[in-house]
This record gives C-alpha cells, structure tokens and sequence, in this order.
C-alpha cells in the first residue's frame, strides 16, 4: 500500500488501495469558475474516491498535489459527504481562529458536480507529515508511555471541543487520528458518522465495528463517554494491547491502565464523560509519574 493511501484512509471507511488505477477527473464549479484537476486515485471505498489533485485557477506554490478530493462514487452516497460538509463546517466556524481549528481537517470547499447523476466533492487542503494511528502501530507496536500520554492529551483536547459544540465523532477510531509526530501534532477526521449528543449512531465501519460500546450496538443514543470509550481503545491499541479484549501489556505503568481502564466500562453511565475535566486528571496523574512535561521524540520515517 502506498503511503499516501495508507495515510489518508480517514476520508473514508472501506476503503482499498487504487494503486494501480487511473482516471482522469476534472470537476467544475460553475458557480465560482473554479477547477480541480485530479493528478492521482489514491483509493476507493464504500461511498468515495479519493484524488490528489490541483486547483486550475490558482498557481502551484509547493510542489506536488495541494488538495485532496473525496468524491462520492454514486448519487446515494452524497449524503453522506454531505453530514461530513454540514459537521465540519459548524465545527471550523466554532473554532475560528483558536488552535482548535489545528485539530480538524481543513475543509477547503464542498459542491455537487452539475448533470445527470450529479455527485458531492468534499476538498481538503493537503498537509503533510500526519500519519494515521494504523501506520504508527505497523512502524511501533508498542508505543512508550510518554507518548501514549501526548497523544491521549490531544485526544482528549479536540473532544472536549466538539463535545461543547454537542457534537459526538462517532468513530475516534485508529484510522480517524492523525498524528504529527515531529510536532506533537493531532488531527481527527473522518466526521461522516457523527452525531448530534444524544443521538444513534446509524453507521459503523466494518472494520472496527467490535470496537464500539454497548449502547451504540444496542441502538442506544451516544454521547460523549462513547468518544471516550473509543479514545481508550485507541490507546490500547498503541500500547500493544488488545482494545476489545480490554487487555493491556504489562510494560505500561499501572497508574495509566487503572485510568484508561474507568473509561472502558460497560455501561456509558459509569465512564468519565467530560473529556477536559478527564484532561486535567490525567495531566496530574502525568506530573505524578514522569515529572514536568517533556518533548519525547517519536521517529516514523
């Protein structure tokens, strides 16, 4: 698989490397006159394609491809792309200029193509150096605990926002989290399965689907402890764990699995729900085991 599609898998669920595919997409905006000129298939999936691609109208500034396009591959799948368009733009308009917004993908415009079978393109601006958590686990299977720490930290950070927006992700899966590891950096994408608190989550990706909690199996409404839920199992997963056996290495210091451990409990009304007050005990349990916060260089390249 290549990296570029290894790394950007969290514009969709499904989804398979295209390698070895070509075609050849040019998309218009009437409206605005604009064009996106694809330069590479990265992938397909379920409900989208995902394209390398240019903006005609605008001059190149660095080389290579500066956009992203995820394209709906069939009339019945824009709308999904389009719950994604809806999410992310309350979320980036709530964010403003705040570090907030460094956490979410840049969503960069959204249209659907004119014609017969018209389709929704979602366009996101390019960044580089970010790899999912599925490629840091193939290059680390099992992650120290000062960086599980970091990336738990900003886990926590961007759901805390997107929780006071009323807003469930949905899927804080290892495909949907990207992180800058020369940074310290974390994105989380793939908001097509979000949801409003207090709703059911309707879709699952087949993949992960023995990840979720009980409640969404049950048709039960999510909330903010199934964010957190997930985000646990996340961190299991880059400790060398097992996340649906709920089975953690022994190398991982006890005071960290006793605290993720409370947010992996059985019934949604006994785990944490407030990712930011999680935040700030997780911080003091930090200070307590490692001392002062420090830049532990993580090296995937």
């Amino acid at each position: 698989m290549s990296r570029f599609a290894s790394l950007l898998s969290w514009l969709f669920d499904g989804y398979w490397p295209a390698e070895d595919q070509h075609e050849d997409l040019l998309v218009r905006r009437e409206d605005v006159r604009r064009r996106y000129v694809a330069t590479r298939l990265l992938a397909s999936g379920d409900v989208a394609d995902l394209h390398l691609a240019t903006a005609a109208d605008e001059p190149a500034t660095t080389p290579g491809a500066p956009y992203l396009l995820k394209v709906a591959r069939a009339p019945r799948d824009n709308a999904a792309l389009d719950a994604e368009r809806r999410k992310l733009t309350k979320l980036l308009d709530a964010a403003g200029a705040t570090t907030y917004r460094e956490y979410l993908p840049a969503l960069a415009d959204s249209f659907v193509t004119a014609g017969r079978f018209p389709r929704r393109i979602n366009v996101f601006r390019f960044k580089t150096g970010f790899y999912t958590l599925e490629q840091v686990h193939e290059r680390h299977p099992t992650l120290d605990g000062r960086h599980l720490a970091w990336v738990f930290k900003r886990v926590l950070t961007i759901l805390g926002f997107s929780h006071r927006q009323n807003t469930v992700h949905g899927a804080v899966l290892p495909c949907h989290v990207l992180i800058h590891p020369a940074l310290h950096g974390l994105q989380l994408v793939g908001w097509g399965h979000s949801v409003a608190a207090g709703r059911r989550i309707r879709t699952l990706p087949a993949r992960y689907q023995e990840w979720y909690p009980a409640e969404v199996h049950c048709q039960r409404p999510a909330g903010p402890a199934t964010d957190l839920f997930l985000a646990a199992r996340c961190l299991v997963y880059l400790a060398g764990g097992d996340p649906v056996c709920r089975r953690m290495p022994q190398a991982v210091p006890l005071p960290i699995w006793r605290f993720v451990r409370t947010c992996l409990l059985e019934s949604a009304r006994m785990r944490p729900d407030d990712a930011w007050a999680l935040q700030e005990d997780f911080d003091e349990l930090l200070l307590a085991l490692y001392g002062p916060p420090k830049f532990h260089e993580l090296t995937l390249t």
